[in-house]
């Protein structure tokens, strides 16, 4: 699985077309070029942006010039763009809903042994497992909702996505090297379609799940204004990820990314492959599709996927 998000950001960027945005001669394709991208967080919803200066931030981003070191090596902390207070984030390994994401890809990954489980127990177990085994995790809200990370308070609908979208979504996964068979296709929306068939499976307090991540030993990040992002950065470079903070310093407060540590993926579905007939290559792929499916959900089709390799 890591040889093919290799493969993938290798061929990520593409040849300039109607769906693409351009910087300098490089040119990034978007959500949009997969039918994907239903939300409203992008590029081409913004007024407050100078597009000159967004290119430039682009290519620099693509370049590496704003990755920076890590010591972990699962996904730790959530995409979002925006920051504490302070201007800062916990220095970790990134991914839609931060721990969330084992969560969520645990669970579409799995083989139907935990069909017995809801999400709140799901979440307790995993966090639980990756503490007892010396991981870190994290969760984010902000200053201005009850659940102020989207992947969590959004997870129902990313499910939902997953079922109406699989075919986009394994699209543009190998339209790069991760090719989901359609039996794994199957698999993976069979499980989504069982947890919106049980609608009980899903917490109705969205921000009990963030409680029961610190209650078991996440760290949390309160995060402050609205969403700002303008690409989706996919990091392949291991150890490190994207530094926000220079990316808004440089570039002015309005200036955002989603980030993606997707080369912590296969180590992440390694040490969530707990029992017997667990797959660790269907949790990487799934925890792939949750990804893809929470950016779909919240980002607009503009919104560009920048490479990072």
């Amino acid at each position: 699985m890591l040889d093919s998000i290799k493969k993938m950001l290798q061929q990520l960027m593409g040849s300039s077309s109607e769906d693409s945005n351009q910087a300098t001669d490089i040119t990034f394709y978007t959500l949009g070029k997969f039918n994907l991208g239903v939300g409203k967080i992008g590029p081409d919803n913004r007024t407050d942006i100078d597009q000159n200066v967004l290119k430039e931030m682009y290519r620099r981003v693509a370049a590496g010039e704003f990755n920076i070191p890590v010591s972990g090596t699962l996904p730790e902390i959530c995409v979002d763009g925006r920051t504490n207070r302070q201007g800062s984030r916990i220095n970790a390994p990134s991914a839609a809903g931060g721990s969330l994401t084992m969560v969520y890809g645990r669970d579409l990954g799995d083989s139907g042994a935990l069909n017995d489980k809801t999400e709140m127990q799901l979440t307790i177990e995993t966090m639980d497992a990756l503490k007892a085994k010396g991981y870190a995790t994290a969760v984010h809200g902000d200053d201005h909702s009850n659940c102020g990370c989207g992947a969590c308070a959004h997870a129902q609908k990313v499910y939902q996505h997953i079922t109406d979208k699989i075919d986009p979504i394994a699209g543009l996964t190998g339209n790069y090297g991760i090719i989901i068979s359609d039996t794994e296709k199957a698999s993976i929306v069979g499980r989504a379609k069982n947890r919106l068939d049980h609608p009980s499976f899903f917490n109705e307090d969205r921000s009990a799940i963030l409680q029961a991540c610190q209650d078991h030993g996440a760290n949390y990040e309160e995060l402050v204004d609205a969403h700002n992002e303008l690409g989706i950065a996919i990091n392949m470079r291991q150890g490190t990820t994207i530094d926000r903070k220079a990316i808004r310093t440089t570039f002015g407060p309005q200036y955002d990314l989603f980030v993606v540590d997707a080369w912590t993926f296969a180590t992440a579905a390694q040490e969530l492959a707990l029992g017997a007939n667990q797959d660790p290559d269907r949790i990487a792929k799934a925890i792939t599709i949750q990804n893809v499916a929470t950016a779909s959900v919240l980002g607009h089709s503009s919104l560009p996927i920048i490479p990072i390799g």
